[in-house]
């Protein structure tokens, strides 16, 4: 009669208290509680500009695991300030899905000649503007004649930031 008062007053088992079984406990069972995704492994390919475009190094410099139900093909590690407006700071990682082209006002990693940078793409009729999220950094405009100085690698699909 004492195993079974300790046993409810614990909310258990008799028979747990007495090692005859083994309770189970469903973590997730708990509202707040979430299990971890499963993953898949990116590349990362190195820096890119979030203000002056800087050289694209496309080596692999390391890979990351990140959820399975991010669809991205390759990380990049942020450089620069012209991005913090959108909560992408120096050192931020950003998971890009490689894709030609992107929808105006989107994020996207872009090349200029031989170097990539991180900005919002905004299309008109007869130019190219890539924007920073950054009042005190000048938009980039590019004329058609330009057109073939830039590339879009890729959109913007998520970022990766520390926790300070």
């Amino acid at each position: 009669s004492t195993v079974a008062k300790l046993a409810e007053a614990l909310n258990t088992t008799p028979s747990y208290l007495m090692g005859w079984e083994e309770e189970t406990f469903d973590i997730y069972s708990i509202p707040n509680i979430i299990p971890i995704p499963k993953t898949k492994k990116i590349p990362l390919i190195g820096e890119i500009a979030c203000g002056t475009p800087i050289l694209a190094e496309q080596n692999i410099s390391d890979y990351l695991s990140v959820s399975s139900n991010i669809k991205c093909d390759f990380a990049l590690k942020c450089k620069g300030e012209s991005m913090i407006n959108a909560r992408i700071f120096d050192g931020d990682i950003v998971l890009i899905k490689q894709q030609p082209d992107v929808e105006n006002g989107e994020i996207a990693a872009v090349m200029i000649e031989n170097e990539a940078t991180l900005k919002r793409v905004y299309k008109y009729e007869n130019s190219v503007e890539l924007r920073a999220e950054n009042p005190m950094v000048a938009p980039m405009n590019f004329t058609s004649d330009d057109y073939k100085q830039i590339r879009i690698l890729g959109k913007a699909v998520y970022f990766i930031s520390k926790v300070i």
